[in-house]
């Protein structure tokens, strides 16, 4: 199956062999003779996990994935997603022209070049069928990118017939079932960087959109200098990496970083990103300041309210300056018990829930700030960051 399958590949291919059950066969028999068969043909691989477990090795040189699924005749006896995909392989054969293929690889290697390319929670790009779904609905690459340098906030795209509705950013109608929408790991950031980068690409192509050069890695010293002059104050929250699948940690770390930045709102974030290592989990949220002021404005009840008589109580001796009226609510100026970014980020933390294993594992956090803890980041990753130009611009 996949891309070998559909000579759509580019250079080292990961190699898919699926493993075709009986319907009457239990999910739990499939799985167990699915890796069986897979540690015989390659006793070196070693079981990974998605819906359910399949063996990952090498052979000559290739990945291979080997994927038990179930023998159905069509997706209305979908018992697992994985069921799906010799559908794809069957239907992207039987419509993708020879020619056809070539548009494909220049598509892969331009989404690939540009950052926009895999499915995967890790990158939250364009898959592989999603690429050739797009060649079969613009004929081309350049038409492809030329349709896609016009794509709005809601872009909705079919090759059979129009179907379900969705909320993605991207939609494109999954042709051997149009109860999916076959673009939904793309998100809003990476659907947005293949139309900048079609257009970009249009105005003055470049070999560098299909092999940008490398990310320069920027020395420490040059970094902290970066650091001075933003004038800012990069806040880090560090756990040890979990032991968990990417699939799933991916998603967490980005509810994790958003929880994050919702808690330290009041200062201002400027932006927000993280970093995995090896053994840790950086998440940074870069501050316009560091500490709050000593009085805050806290809201009250509509003048008519049933709470009004309750809440000029409780502050008429207690509040810095109030209660009075603003439009029509009560307000009055308090002072602040914590004002520091680290002492809110803590205090507010259990008032949330973090991606699951973080929200389990709380009480190991480590607050810093980058200039303190950069002897333990990625520098690279880090380079990224303070060079955000885009890959063709390098």
């Amino acid at each position: 199956m996949g891309s070998v399958a559909k000579d759509t590949f580019l250079k080292d291919p990961d190699i898919d062999i699926f493993l075709l059950f009986p319907r009457n066969l239990e999910r739990e028999e499939i799985k167990k003779i699915g890796l069986e068969i897979g540690k015989r043909i390659l006793p070196e691989g070693f079981a990974k996990y998605a819906e359910h477990p399949y063996w990952h090795g090498i052979f000559n040189g290739f990945e291979v994935d080997i994927v038990p699924c179930y023998r159905i005749k069509s997706v209305e006896e979908l018992k697992s997603a994985v069921d799906r995909t010799p559908f794809h392989t069957e239907y992207v054969k039987n419509h993708l022209k020879d020619w056809q293929k070539d548009e494909v690889r220049l598509l892969k290697a331009f989404l690939k070049g540009i950052g926009a390319y895999g499915a995967e929670a890790k990158l939250q790009g364009f898959s592989g069928y999603l690429t050739e779904l797009l060649i079969l609905r613009y004929g081309n690459f350049v038409d492809t990118l030329k349709n896609a340098s016009r794509w709005r906030r809601r872009t909705y795209l079919y090759l059979e017939e129009k179907g379900a509705r969705f909320q993605e950013p991207l939609v494109f109608l999954d042709p051997v079932d149009s109860k999916r929408n076959a673009a939904s790991a793309v998100s809003e950031e990476k659907k947005y960087l293949f139309v900048h980068g079609s257009r970009c690409y249009l105005t003055t192509p470049r070999i560098e959109f299909f092999f940008p050069r490398e990310q320069k890695t920027l020395t420490k010293e040059k970094i902290l200098k970066k650091i001075d002059e933003r004038d800012t104050y990069f806040l880090v929250a560090t756990f040890p990496k979990p032991d968990i699948v990417e699939d799933n940690l991916y998603p967490q770390i980005r509810r994790t970083l958003d929880i994050f930045t919702k808690i330290l709102e009041d200062f201002r974030p400027l932006t927000s990103f993280y970093i995995v290592t090896e053994h840790f989990v950086h998440f940074i949220i870069e501050l316009e300041r560091y500490q709050l002021p000593a009085v805050k404005l806290h809201e009250g009840p509509p003048v008519w309210h049933a709470n009004t008589t309750n809440f000029l109580s409780r502050w008429k001796d207690t509040a810095l300056r109030g209660p009075y009226i603003i439009g029509y609510r009560w307000y009055v100026e308090i002072k602040r018990e914590m004002r520091n970014a680290p002492e809110i980020l803590i205090k507010n933390i259990n008032n949330y829930k973090l991606g699951k294993w973080f929200e389990k594992n709380k009480k190991i956090m480590k607050i810093s700030y980058l200039r303190d803890t950069i002897d333990k980041m990625d520098l690279k990753s880090l380079s990224e960051f303070f060079d955000f130009r885009f890959p063709w611009e390098r």
